[in-house]
């Protein structure tokens, strides 16, 4: 089990063409659970820097979201999470910084290294692919039916309101390129020295679990399986994720 560290902070990171609203009610429920100050920060080029171009390496996503970071934390530790490609960040960053942050923790994250062509279902890819991102209603409902299996959560709705999101902050298409570019090139750091905590679920039919699996087993880190939510984990189980949180930060 990773090293209990007291976190005054965590920093959260989101995935491909997401910005900080997808992440709901998961950031209150962490302040609360935790009693920490809770940062959200878009990528460059989606939510409140959709103005801008995204870069096309995880690297350089890194560098330009660190260089809007208030550094060091005010106060105290600070912690990462990221979830899909804000997990690819979170574990470059580590590994390039490794004396900024005391945790990271990383969602259903994947990379070439651990990725096997039968991880990847048909379905995903159609939902994956530039075109579908042409009709925004049909790309989020189909992003909502594919990452959330919560019964209880209304995939509708939550669709429409991820559509409300889009049209608030559209990302350019140069963006989703060059963001999707980044994912597929990313290559795992060698080492990440900082404690690191990987979260997967049994449920993700879009980066399957065992990439997860794959990833802890390479830097020796504890991984942590839930037992039915989708890829989509803080909308579909978010005080899980706290209750983990809570357990291996000592918080």
């Amino acid at each position: 089990m990773p090293a209990r560290k007291d976190v005054t902070e965590w920093v959260l990171v989101r995935g491909l063409t997401r910005e900080q609203r997808h992440w709901h009610a998961f950031p209150e429920a962490l302040a609360e659970s935790s009693g920490a100050r809770v940062t959200t920060i878009d990528a460059p080029g989606f939510g409140t820097e959709n103005a801008r171009r995204s870069p096309a390496t995880i690297e350089e996503i890194t560098d330009d979201i660190r260089s809007r970071l208030q550094t060091p934390a005010p106060e105290g530790e600070r912690a990462i999470l990221g979830i899909s490609l804000g997990g690819m960040v979170a574990l470059d960053w580590c590994s390039r910084y490794p004396d900024e942050f005391a945790f990271c923790t990383v969602v259903n994250t994947l990379a070439r290294e651990v990725f096997r062509p039968h991880y990847l279902t048909l379905r995903a890819l159609s939902v994956l692919g530039l075109r579908s991102f042409r009709s925004p209603r049909a790309h989020e409902q189909a992003v909502a039916d594919l990452t959330v299996t919560d019964p209880a959560i209304d995939r509708n709705a939550l669709a429409l309101r991820w559509v409300s999101f889009h049209h608030d902050a559209p990302p350019t298409t140069a963006s989703i390129r060059a963001q999707a570019s980044a994912g597929l090139t990313f290559r795992l750091p060698g080492a990440v020295p900082t404690p690191l905590a990987v979260l997967a679920a049994r449920g993700d039919r879009l980066a399957d679990p065992r990439m997860s699996l794959r990833i802890a087993e390479r830097y020796g880190a504890r991984v942590y399986l839930h037992p039915s939510a989708g890829h989509d984990l803080p909308v579909d189980d978010p005080d899980w994720i706290c209750r983990i949180l809570r357990a291996v930060t000592g918080a």
